[in-house]
Parts: structure tokens; C-alpha cells; sequence
């Protein structure tokens, strides 16, 4: 779709052996069609350019496919607790 063909049938029968393999010489240059990865992989030098303390793998976080794995509710309320407005509350309401 990014070069402005929607039928892979039409295309597969309109590309020559030659084209093909000068897409393929030019992605070995310039690869395309990961750009979320590559906007990933910015944000996170940007990140620790400014100072931030995050692991090597911490990639995957910029990556709109990324999810964490679902917080427990002892997780959840240790993570309240830390706040005093809500460790008031828990105290007074267990």
C-alpha cells in the first residue's frame, strides 16, 4: 500500500525479476517498512539523552504494540499506597 497498490495479484503480475530485485538491493541500503521501530528506537535515545534511567530493551515500550503485563491487585494497591491522600484512606478503611 505504500507504494500505491492495493492488489498484490496486480502487482506480482506487473513486476519484472529486475525490479524486484533492485527493491531488494535498495532495502539492503535503505530498509523500509519498520518505521514504527525506528521512531521507537529515537524516542528511547531521546529518552536517555534526557536523563532517563531505562533498560535496553525498554524499545518495545515506544512501540504502539506494546503492552504490559496486567497489574495484580496487591500490585495496584501497593502502587495507591504510595500515595499518601489514598494510604490515608486504606488505613482508615483497610
Amino acid at each position: 500500500m505504500a507504494m500505491g497498490i492495493w492488489d498484490v495479484e496486480e502487482w506480482k503480475s506487473r513486476i519484472t525479476v529486475r525490479q524486484l530485485l533492485q527493491w531488494q538491493a535498495y532495502w539492503t541500503i535503505e530498509p523500509f517498512g519498520d518505521e514504527w521501530r525506528r521512531a521507537g528506537r529515537a524516542a528511547l535515545t531521546a529518552a536517555t539523552g534526557f536523563g532517563a534511567k531505562v533498560e535496553a530493551e525498554a524499545e518495545e515500550r515506544f512501540l504502539p504494540s506494546y503492552r504490559e503485563k496486567p497489574q495484580t491487585l496487591e500490585e495496584l494497591r501497593a502502587e495507591l499506597a504510595k500515595i499518601p491522600a489514598f494510604a490515608k484512606q486504606m488505613q482508615g478503611n483497610g
